[in-house]
């Protein structure tokens, strides 16, 4: 890091020695998936989100959740977080005290502050990319979450660019069909992205077919952009929480 851009960033000893041993024997590319947070949130969203962030852990290894968009994915993996990557890159304290493990194949890294900071200075803006590689090259899979506003910041993460697909929670409501088509259009005309995975919560399956439908083909045709229901993930604990049954599958990311 250029001399006076600010601290070095360093790992605490368990995330380092844990991840970072398992990275030099086994040398595979770290998989990234994006989340785009439409203008509408809610707990729901995080909740759906912390089971989509399990589901990579077990699927694939050590998975890092960056929480650019405030989120508040921590809570339900059981984490209450005192710093952020922004306390980090100030020096306030480590890396390591900024991106927590809320289980042994899952680390959360809080980054709304920092994306804040990064889109109205563009030093900084170097700095965060470089803190998010960082933590991310030492782990199997990365989810960044960001405000579909900011979508643009992506052309920062090559890896996110050249993947060209994302996922966005769809919550029920009278204005969810206008925040996802919104969030539709800044992807494709501001990152180049032209398919994305709706994640319906809240609402049945034939309620979800049919706003997918109407959104798919406005979509299409306005944004030449493909529109597609998430697979299931089976979540005991999201679907109590949406009134599903206990084997209800909720859906999920790709």
């Amino acid at each position: 890091m250029p001399e006076g851009s600010g601290p070095e960033l360093s790992f605490d000893t368990e995330l380092d020695q844990a991840s970072g041993l398992r990275r030099i024997f086994d040398q595979l590319p770290v998989r990234w998936s994006l989340v785009l947070q439409p203008s509408t949130r809610s707990g729901v969203h995080a909740s759906a989100l912390a089971g989509r962030a399990r589901q990579l852990a077990a699927d694939g290894g050590d998975t890092l959740v960056i929480d650019a968009a405030r989120s508040q994915v921590a809570l339900p993996l059981g984490l209450r977080l005192r710093y952020d990557l922004q306390h980090a890159l100030a020096g306030d304290c480590e890396i390591g005290d900024a991106c927590v493990a809320a289980t042994e194949a899952i680390w959360v890294l809080p980054a709304a502050r920092a994306l804040d900071k990064a889109c109205t200075d563009e030093r900084h803006a170097s700095r965060v990319a470089a803190a998010v590689h960082t933590v991310a090259r030492d782990m199997r899979q990365a989810m960044l979450i960001l405000p579909a506003a900011r979508v643009s910041w992506i052309h920062r993460l090559p890896e996110l660019v050249r993947l060209r697909q994302a996922l966005i929670p769809v919550l029920r409501g009278a204005d969810a069909g206008a925040a996802v088509l919104t969030a539709v259009s800044q992807a494709v005309s501001e990152a180049q992205i032209d398919t994305f995975h709706l994640l319906f919560l809240g609402m049945g399956e034939a309620a979800a077919g049919r706003l997918l439908s109407g959104m798919a083909a406005i979509a299409q045709r306005h944004f030449g952009a493909t529109l597609l229901a998430a697979k299931p993930l089976p979540d005991v604990g999201l679907a109590s929480k949406l009134g599903h049954s206990r084997h209800r599958p909720v859906e999920s990311v790709f």
